[in-house]
Formats: structure tokens, sequence, C-alpha cells
């Protein structure tokens, strides 16, 4: 392990690791473009110049390894001179168009134009001007003005996705990034590069022109458009969703999300119809409806229970907390009720993100299943017991937890449902249950509350609530407490009090740190197989993961 020297800090790090990379790690700053810790090292924006001691011209820090004794220079005249230079060089060609460029607030350009560059410029000649917002593909849109030429979008396509959709064109100052013919940019990641890109040069059509970023509040969440359950940032304004951008999680997506994921916030924004609001019941009295509509479904399953003919259809959208007083309602006051676990497949895994699954909380639903209620059992065979009469009360949880459902096949049959006597369902978008429920209860979406998912892997996860709730709703979490409360006859527990019984009750959640967990990139349960949760990290991605550096997507 060599031992070197920056800017008067000397420092030991493994072999192979560059200038870059050692120096990030150790807290000091090196400007850079073209290098991200998850792609191949290009060395073609230069702005990470840096001088070395004994060596005759500037070297590259991103593409220089560490030797024995080396002498660095970050804060030299001379480096500063070459920044200088290189920002200069950049900014030629580049219009002025901060206060319209949707990259502004978190432009790299435009933060080392400002710490690195010159307050003025030399340049008297017309600026060269080139194609504007050119279609790459479906989501993403180019524009040649502003691009530096870091090729991280190239790289990304070549590397993560392997697509190669992307490459350079043309020559000198009429280089540019094109599609090869008749492939456009859309493979399933493509929204990774505009993530990626250090400037303005790509954006995502469904963002452009939206917002300025520093009006967004970034709410750390679990994405639950399948069972990978990337890390994400919902970006919300005035209670609307304006984007979501991946997090960066090394044991689950590491920087990425699927572009399905991206959009997953467009679920939230239901046409007419489709979002449940104002609970539908029965029962006509003086009191709050909310009220009267949880005691009114207290009865109803109470009875059911007693006739030995009431069943629960849980939900893998909904999140431990919901699962355990759902488990716990149906092996106490219903009897010791069957629960069944529907299926959200579609389509099939792929080696990078994206899992056939589409159900963000599976692991964790048959974990709990399995340790309080006896486990979960297929929708097969709850239609066959509604078709022969063995069953006419069912508490039905979701199935639209986490969005719209109206592009997936219906959970039970319509046959099944029209046997059925008391449906009882708890949900946040419209679908077949909720068309057939005797009694329906409006339920709070995903991003409208807070609570914790469990992916394949077995990665405990954190998900913030990000927006208000949209609807005249309650959390699932708060109805299925007042209906435990009022069918144990005790009180409706408190969240913590069921993270705890989870921890002391459940052996896979025994050793989780709730108190921890909002803060961190999720805990692995017991048991889980943590490794299989993202894809190894490669090349200089996995030595800044063992150096430990808080690397960025931008």
């Amino acid at each position: 392990m060599p031992t070197l020297t920056i800017d008067g800090r000397q420092l030991t790090v493994p072999d192979g690791t560059t200038i870059l990379q050692a120096a990030l790690a150790s807290g000091i700053e090196i400007p850079y473009y073209c290098y991200h810790p998850a792609l191949s090292i290009a060395g073609n924006c230069r702005i990470c110049l840096v001088e070395v001691e004994k060596f005759p011209k500037p070297v590259i820090a991103c593409n220089t390894a560490v030797s024995e004794g080396m002498v660095v220079f970050t804060q030299s005249e001379k480096t500063k001179e070459w920044e200088r230079a290189v920002m200069e060089f950049l900014l030629i060609n580049h219009p002025l168009d901060c206060p319209i460029c949707d990259q502004a607030g978190e432009c790299k350009l435009q933060e080392y134009s400002f710490r690195h560059g010159q307050p003025t410029t030399r340049f008297q000649e017309e600026k060269s001007h080139g194609p504007k917002k050119r279609d790459l593909g479906p989501g993403v849109v180019y524009d040649w003005e502003r691009c530096i030429k870091c090729t991280r979008c190239i790289r990304f396509c070549e590397e993560v996705t392997k697509t190669g959709e992307l490459g350079m064109f043309l020559r000198g100052v009429h280089e540019e990034i094109g599609t090869f013919p008749g492939r456009p940019l859309d493979n399933p990641y493509s929204g990774n590069v505009v993530d990626i890109c250090p400037v303005g040069a790509l954006t995502w059509k469904k963002f452009r022109f939206r917002s300025r970023v520093w009006f967004l509040t970034n709410v750390p969440s679990t994405c639950a458009g399948c069972a990978r359950g990337c890390s994400i940032d919902v970006g919300a304004f005035r209670n609307e969703v304006y984007r979501i951008t991946p997090r960066l999680n090394q044991a689950v997506n590491r920087w990425w999300i699927c572009d399905a994921g991206r959009d997953w916030a467009e679920r939230l924004n239901a046409p007419p119809g489709q979002r449940l609001s104002g609970a539908r019941f029965t029962r006509q009295d003086d009191r709050s409806p909310w009220t009267a509509a949880v005691e009114e479904a207290a009865e109803t399953l109470a009875s059911g229970a007693t006739a030995g003919k009431v069943a629960v259809l849980a939900s893998p959208r909904a999140t431990v907390e919901e699962l355990l007083l759902l488990s716990k309602i149906a092996r106490g006051p219903l009897g010791g009720a069957a629960v069944y676990l529907p299926a959200h497949e579609t389509g099939a895994d792929d080696e990078l993100l994206i899992r056939r699954d589409r159900a963000p909380n599976r692991r964790g639903a048959e974990t709990v299943l399995a340790a309080v209620a006896g486990g979960a059992r297929p929708t097969a065979e709850l239609e066959q017991r509604l078709v022969a009469g063995e069953v006419d009360t069912l508490l039905a949880l979701g199935p639209g937890l986490a969005g719209r459902v109206d592009d997936e096949p219906p959970v039970l049959g319509a046959e099944a449902l029209a046997r059925l006597r008391h449906l009882v369902v708890l949900d946040a978008f419209r679908s077949p249950l909720s068309d057939a429920a005797t009694l329906l209860l409006p339920v709070t979406a995903w991003g409208e509350s807070a609570g914790t998912y469990v992916n394949f892997a077995g990665r405990l996860q954190w998900a913030a609530a990000a927006l208000a709730p949209q609807a005249n709703c309650r959390p699932a979490f708060v109805l299925l407490g007042d209906l435990f409360g009022l069918l144990t006859g005790g009180s409706a527990p408190a969240r913590h009090a069921v993270q705890a019984a989870l921890s002391a009750e459940i052996p896979a959640f025994a050793a989780i740190d709730w108190d921890a967990l909002p803060a961190s990139s999720g805990q692995d349960l017991a048991g889980a197989d943590a490794a299989s949760a993202a894809p190894p990290p490669t090349g200089a991605a996995e030595k800044l993961t063992s150096l430990g550096v808080p690397a960025e997507g931008r």
C-alpha cells in the first residue's frame, strides 16, 4: 500500500488507487466531470489536472495511479492556472442560459465556473451553435451547445446497460453525442444518463421546464415499483411529485433506477374516479363517518369470524408494520382466519435491477405472515373457497396501495367476488375489489405515509412520506390499529410498539435498529442474502467503495 502526500497530508491507500480517488477518500476536493465511480476512466475533461512533484507536466488525477512517496499539489498556482484554462475552454461555446436550464442549481459547470473559473472572458468571437432539443429517445432530450463531451452517457450505455445506443460523432468543435441509425435511446434505464450528465446537455422530458430544483424537497424513500426496492429521492413541491431520482445505496441499486421507477410518481396522479375518497358504509348516525365506518367494519368481521366464514387478503405492497397488525387481527379476533397473498408479477428479471415481482414488500409479507398468521396462501385457493361458499366475509388490504392497478389483472375473479356477503376493503386506488366492496375504507397511498419494506434480498428500508394525502382517507396503519383495538377491546398500538413487536416476535427482525433506520440505507434481516441485492461493483466503483468515498452521481 503506497503512501503519498496531498497538500501536506500524508495518506496510505490501496495499490492501484488514483490520485483523485485518494483525494476524495480523504475529503480533499479535486474538480472532475468525466470521472464517475461506476464507469471506466476516460480522462477527457482535463479539469482534474494537478501538479506532482518531479513531474515535468501536469497530470490528470482521475487516471494517474498513486506511487510510493508521490507529492501532489491541488492548490498550487500552477494547478489553479490549469483549472482556469480548462474552464475557459469549456465555456467558449457554452450558452449563458442558466436561468432556463433544468440543471441550474445542480450543475457542476456552474459550480466550478464560480469556484475555479475567471470572472471575465477573453472570448470575443461568435459562439458556435448546434442542434437544440434533439430527441435521443422517448425520454431524453439532447442540447449540443451545453455538452462538454465528457462521454459519461456513452460509457453508461456501453458498460452498465450494455445496449450501446450512444456514440460520439463528427470531429473537433463539431463533435456531438448521438444515437446510431435505427437505435434510439430507449433502454429501460435511459433516464440515468440525465442523472449522471454533469451539465444540462441531457434532460428528462417529463421534468423539462417544470420546476427549479431548489424549490423541490427531496424526500428519501423506497421505490414501490418492484421487489428490488431501489433507494430514491422523491422531489416534491406544493404537494406534487415532480421527479424521482436514484439515491446512492451500494447494497441495493448503487447509483441507478429504471425508467419505470422514475415514472412511478405518475401512478399517484390518478385520473378522475381512480382515487378512492371518503368511507363507504351503511350505518348512519351523528358521529364521525370514519368512526362509524370502522366500528361497522369491526362488527362485520367479528360476525364473520363467529360463523367461521371469514378470510383475509393481504398485500405485498403494504408495509411490514401494516402487515403485522393485519396478521394479528387474522390470528386473534378473527379466530385464525386464513391469510392470502396475491402475486403481482409481469415480465422477467433482468441482470441489472428490474424484478418481475412488482411488489416492494413480498419478502417482508411472507416473513411476517409465516411467523404470525401461519403463512400466506395463494389467491387461487381463496377463489375456490369463495365459489364453494366456504367464505362469505373478506377483509382485503390493497391491491392499489402503491398506485393505480388498472393495468393489472384482477386479484379475484368476478364470480368469486359475487359470492361474498361482506367485503371490507382498505385501499387507495380503485380496483375490482373496491368496486365490489360492501364497506370501503380509503387509505393513503405510497408516498403519503411512512413505513418499512423488505426487498427480495432481505434488506429492510424506510420509505418516508413525501406528500400530504390527496384524498379523504386515513393511513392504513391507523385504520388497522383502530380495527385491532375494537376487535380486541384494547387501544390502537403506536408505530414504535408495533416495531418493537416485530423485533420481539419474529426472529428475522430481532437485530433491527428501528431508530437508525430512517437515516440509513437499510439493514439486513437475519438470514438475508444481502450479496444478491445488487450486482457487484466493478472497476473504479469497487475501489471507491473500499475507500469509503461519499461518491455522487453528477
